[in-house]
């Protein structure tokens, strides 16, 4: 064993030492408490809900995609982990970042993402090496979190440090020159335990399947560090401090066109330039307080900043027509710009929160109170320059080497000449008060309120503020211990910006938020003494006061809030184990999602969202040490656009996985892994418009080492 010196000395090293590039995608220790081998199943999700929830107790649905699971797929991408989850679809990967749809609802950067229950900015690819879970909270969550999507939010629970001494050092290698090294450590620093630390490091260098058209390579260097301490200050009260950094640069890949007959244009090639590169830096850090203030109340805050900065440059962004016009202004023909751009961006996102928990007895009913309190402060500035680089009398001139500056990079690209800076704000206030109030062994009734506020500044100085109270009510009934019926009903806002075209009638008239409400039942059952969980629901998800633009006489334009997103749909989900060799990670979503009093999209699926989606993932263990993985993921047809004039084609790919355990000594495990994504060589198309889909990548393999301590 190590001595608690050797190990602080450890730590240090791994934080200091760039040559010791690593983490694990698997701690040692499971999420759940109780120490059993659950299999995928979760039994909690007290991070997302702020309060102590088992899985029965929750008149909802939330996926949780445990540890175990991630590092049995080697998962590097948020995306590579929501696969899992049948009601995640995922959209265009542009400007090397992820999009995704939830419950059909797109997830916004700032209001659909959760890092340890607490908003987190979410503009660049997450690190995954850092987190132990992802939950998935399906609905509405404006009660909680104020301003979001009505399809739910993503929660990314980090890694904790361990009582005990853990160190994992892990090394991947695969397809595309991909290689990814991860070393996570953790333990106590002191002999009596009360100071805690864990350290985890990891670098990443991939190349893509694809590669340009003048045969360059498109490559990404990623490089993620993270630290987090816990200090027991007394029995009753545990600080916390956390600080991660991700600094990732590569080339951009903005997806493959496809023609007006629904067919991709060179697969393979990137049509980017090969000086288009974006340059990603991403600081977080913060303090938690966690105290039991009596035998009744407890008290978590914390505060956190993020800090993103991010300089971009990209080429064929966008293909412009303009008329060429005679000394009369009489049009005679066209002229195509073919544009490129530079930009700096930088983000602050800062977040606070109080939460007083109490449980209470009254009147022979259980009280479990959440009482409390969060903010965000968002501040973004922008330098952009961008310049006409290409001109031609032909669109295909305007894409090929006939245009005026070739494939070079225009000299006077550079963000610094933009002399007015772009600078935007806002703020973000909640007080919210729930209640989960068990009846009796059958009933539990959840109700909640939340007053919120919030305040945006343009970059114009325009200021605009909203007052909005979300309601959130639920009733449980348990039929046995090990199951329960809910119904469910929750509200969301997201606010919408005024109207700024001037030759529209309402031009500056104020915008009211688009509202969401969620109406759901569902119903949860665990199984194999408690092993397997099995959920399911039927809900109905509706989107109001979205903007609908006609166009008038006189080439003016009317623009109303009478638009509605209708998403109607069922979930099944199973995770754990089935039996003590076998676990299982397994769901499906059939989604009916349409637009409604929209003339120009009355009755039409949103982009990116299928009918029909189902993801499984196995594990079988044998005795000797060794593990099978199993996977498919079917992803039913989607269309392009809006408008659906581009569909894309249904697909189901087929993944495996084996791993074999060695036991070096009590301490130490040796683990070899090998897994081969798209064993058939499918082709497919991924998340995208027709300017930008992401072609998915065919048979690919990875294999890994891992050392456990």
């Amino acid at each position: 064993m190590f001595s608690k010196s050797q190990l602080t000395l450890l730590i240090g090293a791994v934080l200091a030492a760039p040559v010791t590039y690593a983490q694990t995608t698997e701690a040692d220790e499971h999420m759940v408490v109780t120490g059993r081998d659950y299999g995928y199943k979760a039994d909690t999700n007290s991070t997302a809900m702020r309060m102590e929830m088992t899985q029965l107790e929750t008149p909802g649905q939330v996926a949780v995609i445990d540890e175990q699971l991630i590092d049995e797929q080697r998962a590097s991408t948020l995306g590579e982990v929501l696969k899992n989850d049948s009601s995640i679809s995922e959209g265009s990967k542009s400007t090397n970042r992820e999009r995704f749809y939830l419950r059909g609802f797109e997830l916004g950067s700032s209001s659909g993402f959760l890092r340890d229950g607490v908003q987190h900015w979410s503009h660049y690819r997450q690190p995954v090496e850092l987190l132990e879970r992802v939950e998935v909270l399906k609905g509405p969550s404006g009660l909680l979190y104020g301003q979001s999507a009505p399809g739910g939010l993503i929660n990314m629970v980090s890694k904790k440090p361990t009582y005990e001494t853990q160190v994992n050092v892990s090394q991947d290698i695969g397809s595309n020159n991909h290689t990814r090294t991860v070393a996570d450590v953790s333990g106590s620093l002191n002999a009596d335990q009360t100071l805690r630390a864990r350290a985890i490091i990891a670098k990443e260098n991939k190349e893509s399947w694809r590669t340009r058209f003048d045969g360059t390579s498109v490559d990404t260097d990623r490089v993620v560090g993270g630290l987090f301490v816990d200090y027991d200050i007394n029995d009753r009260v545990m600080l916390s401090a956390h600080v991660d950094h991700t600094n990732e640069e590569g080339d951009l890949d903005n997806g493959s066109r496809v023609d007006k007959n629904g067919n991709v244009i060179d697969p393979k090639t990137v049509k980017d330039q090969n000086w288009a590169k974006t340059d990603n830096k991403v600081t977080n850090y913060g303090l938690n307080l966690k105290a039991d203030l009596n035998d009744s109340w407890a008290l978590n805050t914390g505060i956190n900043r993020q800090f993103y900065e991010r300089q971009r440059t990209e080429s064929d962004i966008h293909l412009d027509k303009k008329d060429i016009k005679d000394a009369n202004g009489d049009v005679i023909g066209k002229k195509y710009y073919y544009g490129s751009s530079d930009r700096h961006d930088e983000w602050t996102f800062d977040t606070a929160f109080v939460d007083f928990t109490g449980d209470l007895d009254v009147m022979g009913m259980n009280h479990q109170l959440l009482v409390g309190m969060n903010g965000v402060h968002y501040d973004y500035k922008q330098l952009y320059y961008s310049v006409e680089d290409c001109v031609s009398d032909t669109a295909a001139g305007a894409l090929g080497s006939t245009c005026s500056n070739g494939f070079n990079k225009p000299a006077d690209l550079d963000y610094r000449n933009d002399d007015s800076l772009s600078h935007s704000k806002k703020k973000q206030y909640g007080l919210y008060l729930q209640d989960l109030v068990t009846i009796n062994d059958q009933w539990q009734a959840l109700a909640g309120v939340r007053f919120a506020y919030d305040k945006d500044i343009s970059s114009k100085g325009v200021e605009k503020t909203y007052h909005n109270i979300l309601p959130k009510f639920g009733l449980t009934y348990h039929p046995t211990e090990n199951s329960s019926i809910y119904g469910v009903y929750s509200e969301s806002f997201e606010p919408i910006s005024d109207i700024s075209d001037d030759k529209d009638i309402n031009y500056g008239k104020s915008q009211k938020p688009k509202q969401g409400k969620l109406y759901e039942l569902g119903s949860k059952v665990e199984l194999f003494d408690n092993n397997l969980m099995l959920s399911g629901a039927l809900f109905q998800i509706e989107q109001s006061n979205m903007q609908i633009t006609e166009d008038l006489d006189n080439e003016t334009t009317v623009t109303t809030q009478v638009g509605k997103q209708v998403h109607k749909g069922i979930e099944l989900s199973a995770s754990g184990k089935v039996t003590p060799a076998l676990s299982v990670n397994a769901s499906t979503t059939i989604l009916d999602a349409k637009y409604k009093n929209d003339p120009s999209r009355e009755g039409k699926q949103p982009v990116d969202v299928p009918e029909f989606t189902a993801s499984v993932w196995t594990n079988y263990a044998f005795d000797s040490g060794t593990d099978v993985n199993l996977g498919i993921f079917h992803v039913g047809s989607r269309y392009g656009d809006s408008a659906n004039t581009f569909k894309k084609d249904a697909y189901t790919r087929v993944d495996v996985g084996v791993a074999h355990t060695y036991k070096y000594d009590a301490n130490l495990d040796i683990i070899g892994r090998v897994n081969v994504e798209n064993v058939f060589d499918t082709d497919y198309l991924a998340g995208g418009s027709s300017k930008g889909v992401v072609v998915g990548e065919g048979r690919n393999f990875m294999a890994t080492v891992e050392f456990k301590y």
